[in-house]
């Protein structure tokens, strides 16, 4: 019933559609390459809508723009990603329009590209572990009982039976460790929108691997929008008080309060920035070693291109990582079931 409601809901309200991470790449690169060759924004949009999978974007977006509203608003209803709207909120200070767009054609293609080859490098293994999981079940119920009855007379089990019992243990774990983790996410996703951005901050930092993403993501944020404000004009102050002003992106806006409060409280900007626990410290370099205000921007517009390049790395060598030394287990986990279940059965057979 709730689900029929919000159904009826969604249809009386005549919102669009959600649009698939693919096609919104298709979508932005499209209009960053028509925004790039001079064509303004009403131009760019109604060239865009002569492709029939476009038509309904670009008359939405062009009706928002029409209406009054501001470009990032547009494409929040239109149903574009919560990266790319962040990103354009900067698009009304920022006149560089193609670049921005390019930038979040760009994201949005690493997001995709390493959620499908995550999901490429995970679904044979999954498929195995549960496989797995579900035969070794059989074997509990039907094989485990016999083994029990043949060595009953015997005055100490084999150790084959040892071996079966621990990995039992195991894969019971492991499943329940599973189930525990899939419960943790749905949770944490369901009360995401309840916590302040320091709670979420400080849950993040608990978790390496998760800290170590948000430390690349949140860094290059900041980098990149400061880098653009700076670059059209304002001076350090305003351009923190806009980050700190936005709503799209709370992780930064957050930070750029916390740069203000320091600085107002006398600090210098270096220091100030080094408070900031999810910012890297070549950003700290960066505000202690420039002071002018055209390589300060250089250099953060820098940096946000590294950190693309290294996350790059980092989450191809996880991925290339994880399906190997998944597989490793799965085989260890195949070998000890059937050593511990034929080697008695060889002794049994000698023994007659």
């Amino acid at each position: 019933m709730p689900s029929a409601l919000h159904y009826l809901r969604r249809l009386n309200s005549k919102e669009p559609p959600k649009i698939s991470i693919k096609k919104q790449i298709t979508y932005l690169n499209r209009l960053s390459k028509l925004l790039s060759k001079g064509y303004p924004i009403s131009n760019s949009l109604r060239m865009a809508s002569w492709d029939p999978a476009f038509h309904n974007i670009s008359n939405q977006l062009l009706e928002e723009l029409n209406n009054g509203s501001p470009i990032d608003t547009a494409f929040k209803k239109a149903n574009f990603s919560s990266h790319v709207v962040a990103f354009l909120y900067f698009a009304r200070i920022h006149q560089d329009l193609p670049l921005l767009i390019s930038q979040c054609a760009d994201l949005l293609q690493l997001q995709y590209d390493y959620s499908k080859k995550l999901l490429d490098a995970m679904r044979y293994p999954l498929f195995l572990f549960v496989f797995l999981i579900l035969s070794f079940g059989v074997i509990k119920h039907t094989i485990l009982p016999s083994f029990h009855t043949l060595f009953s007379n015997s005055g100490t089990p084999p150790w084959s039976l040892l071996i079966l019992k621990g990995v039992d243990t195991f894969l019971t774990a492991a499943f329940i460790v599973f189930l525990v983790f899939l419960i943790s996410c749905t949770a944490f996703y369901a009360l995401k929108q309840k916590l302040a951005t320091p709670q979420l901050l400080a849950l993040y930092e608990k978790i390496p691997l998760v800290k170590s993403y948000m430390v690349f993501t949140i860094t290059f944020s900041f980098a990149t929008h400061l880098s653009s404000l700076l670059k059209s004009g304002l001076s350090l102050k305003p351009a923190l008080e806009l980050i700190n002003e936005q709503k799209r992106s709370p992780y930064i806006s957050y930070y750029a309060a916390n740069i203000l409060r320091h600085l107002n409280e006398g600090h210098l900007l270096g220091s100030s920035v080094h408070t900031c626990t999810f910012l890297r410290e070549q950003i700290t370099s960066i505000f202690h070693e420039t002071s002018d205000l055209d390589n300060l921007s250089r250099e953060l517009q820098v940096l946000s291109e590294l950190l693309i390049d290294q996350l790059k790395e980092k989450l191809t060598k996880f991925i290339q990582i994880l399906q190997p030394l998944f597989f490793i287990g799965i085989a260890c986990i195949v070998v000890l079931i059937y050593a511990s279940i034929m080697l008695p059965l060889y002794q049994w057979l000698n023994q007659i």
